[in-house]
């Protein structure tokens, strides 16, 4: 057990010592047209209350509805006579006390700085009494220690949460029950549909990862392979982000380039669209982890800043800053932006082609053409079998760690041509396109990658999909053999600056076997299609910052460049999601099979 408890620690280690290396990459030019964003220079004198008071402990077991006891441990700050009452901060743990060392001392930090500060272990983790499933009651025990926290007399009533991972799941499940005194949070690096961003990502099945975690977690999600009620209550769903966004609660939410939970936590931020500046997203490069530091001021400088703004009172302006930090690789430099997604985004097509590129080794080494394709194209395939040959796309860790070219040789790919200007390409990714399969079920693995002019080819963004359940997650459908659908297969967000003489790569193949926290390979043999013809005009959509003129980057007229387009496969996308919830029919407001 013991091990298995341990896994996902020695997994975040790990990938902390390969991002150290990462991290220290020699700096790039900045993307075309991207020179005078709102670049950080560097660090500024931190507004954050400071640490400066003495603090003390007490531990008791606190009664929630169902009489169910949670061992709490609070700090308090020693303050000067005469002091106000402070506000509070909580934060739940589903974690073993092994974790406690990386959580303690932060916590007694922000008691330092003048907050009574509260550690809840939720049910089934010892010594807090109760059984332990998945995610199970975290949202009604979450209420309950908030408010249990407002009405002590060391707390004034105002309350926020912290935490990171499980510890940011446990935030946002709490926040959807409305506990009344609740007044801000700041969810790390978490997932509000765990199903598809955590456990079932894309709708694929669960790997390594989720097999190490605690017996009870894994044995209760894997009896639940569709999106069913027992995940509706263990989510936090588009409507239910939306509802916190109009009750005005305070949201800060930071994650990483790479990080497997990325794509849930960008999720849920552009559900919040309603907070205005009462919403910030912080996005990083290192996976699972705050470092490298925030600029222009550090993480802890910045959660500090954010519960000083909201439970303080203080007006130290990180609520007028731009709405959106980001980290762009390749410059390796922090920038503001007025919101997420870019507003000033250009959305820009490369279509699959059959033409060789000649630019590597592959099932098929199809090429990537502003050009819409003739109506003749041939046609691409793979044969995917469940005993390998696997790739390993990885779903944590860091991008840009490992030369695809081995895991190319039995993937499709397609490579564009060589870029006339450094391209900064910073959003959510999508390939749209065209296929059909010889079995009832079947995977997508889709693998974005920068081509060097040596021919290294390393990873920039990944993305996953599971083929029936593209269409319903509550209602999958077996695919028809043979027949033609259409799919969007969406790549998690990055940034990252392709340099001059550089490529886009597009790999596709069956498979994300065997990294630590990869997917499960699809236990069904098959042969796939894709199809790249004028009826069939399969194609990346590249979200370029910037560059105003995509084509302008290969020396041609900028006629045809087109926008938006990401933002309809993401509006479509939420269609999807919402008629699962509401229990609709598999081909409502989406796209679907054609032929």
């Amino acid at each position: 057990m013991g091990r298995r408890r341990f896994g996902g620690l020695a997994v975040l280690i790990a990938c902390l010592l390969t991002v150290a290396a990462v991290s220290a990459d020699a700096q790039t030019p900045k993307g075309a047209g991207t020179e005078h964003r709102q670049w950080v220079e560097g660090p500024r004198p931190s507004p954050a209350s400071p640490p400066i008071y003495q603090i003390t402990e007490q531990e008791r077991l606190v009664p929630v509805r169902d009489g169910i006891r949670l061992q709490t441990k609070t700090w308090l700050p020693v303050l000067p006579g005469g002091s106000r009452t402070p506000p509070c901060v909580v934060e739940t743990d589903g974690y073993d006390v092994v974790l406690d060392a990386f959580f303690i001392p932060a916590l007694q930090d922000l008691a330092r700085r003048g907050y009574a500060v509260t550690f809840a272990r939720l049910r089934g983790t010892p010594p807090s009494e109760g059984v332990r499933d998945l995610y199970n009651k975290f949202g009604e025990d979450g209420y309950d220690i908030v408010e249990w926290v407002a009405a002590q007399p060391w707390c004034n009533g105002d309350v926020g949460m912290v935490g990171g991972s499980l510890l940011g799941i446990s935030q946002w499940l709490a926040a959807k029950q409305a506990p009344p005194h609740l007044r801000t949070f700041i969810p790390d690096v978490s997932c509000g549909d765990c199903y598809t961003y955590l456990w079932y990502v894309g709708g694929m099945l669960p790997g390594p990862g989720r097999k190490a975690r605690p017996v009870p977690e894994y044995q209760t999600a894997i009896l639940h392979r569709n999106f069913d009620d027992w995940w509706r209550e263990r989510s936090t769903m588009p409507e239910d982000v939306e509802a916190i966004a109009r009750r005005g609660i305070p949201v800060l939410v930071r994650d990483a380039w790479g990080d497997y939970l990325l794509g849930g936590d960008v999720t849920n931020y552009e559900h919040l669209r309603g907070l205005g500046h009462k919403r910030k997203i912080i996005l990083g490069s290192v996976s699972h982890a705050p470092a490298p530091d925030s600029l222009p001021y550090s993480n802890v400088e910045y959660q500090v800043m954010w519960l000083d703004r909201w439970l303080k009172g203080i007006h130290n302006g990180v609520d007028t800053e731009p709405r959106a930090l980001i980290y762009v690789q390749g410059p390796n430099q922090w920038r503001f932006e007025d919101d997420w997604p870019i507003p000033d985004t250009h959305r820009a097509h490369l279509y699959l082609r059959a033409a060789v590129s000649g630019t590597g080794v592959s099932l098929n080494d199809g090429s990537l053409s502003e050009e819409t394709p003739s109506a003749h194209e041939a046609v691409a395939s793979v044969t995917y079998s469940p005993t390998g040959p696997f790739n390993y796309a990885g779903a944590n860790g860091p991008i840009l760690a490992t030369d695809q070219r081995p895991d190319e040789t039995h993937s499709l790919t397609w490579t564009g041509e060589a870029l006339k200007a450094p391209t900064e390409t910073t959003g959510w990714w999508y390939l749209n396109f065209w296929a059909s399969a010889t079995a009832a079920d079947t995977d997508f693995v889709v693998e974005i990658t920068d081509v060097a002019p040596d021919g290294t080819s390393k990873q920039v963004g990944r993305g996953w999909l599971n083929a029936p359940r593209y269409f319903s997650r509550s209602h999958p459908q077996p695919l028809v053999p043979g027949r033609i659908y259409r799919f969007s297969v969406q790549i998690w967000p990055t940034s990252y600056v392709f340099q001059v003489g550089h490529r886009i790569r597009v790999d596709l193949s069956g498979s994300d076997c065997c990294a630590p926290v990869g997917e499960d390979p699809n236990p069904d043999p098959a042969q796939v299609t894709v199809y790249q013809d004028a009826r069939h005009p399969s194609h990346i959509d590249i979200p370029v910052i910037g560059v105003t003129a995509w084509r302008n980057l290969h020396g041609r007229s900028a006629e045809g460049d087109d926008e938006g387009r990401g933002d309809d496969e993401r509006k479509r996308d939420d269609e999807r999601k919402n008629d699962d919830d509401e229990g609709k029919g598999d081909d409502a407001g989406h796209p679907g099979r054609i032929d």
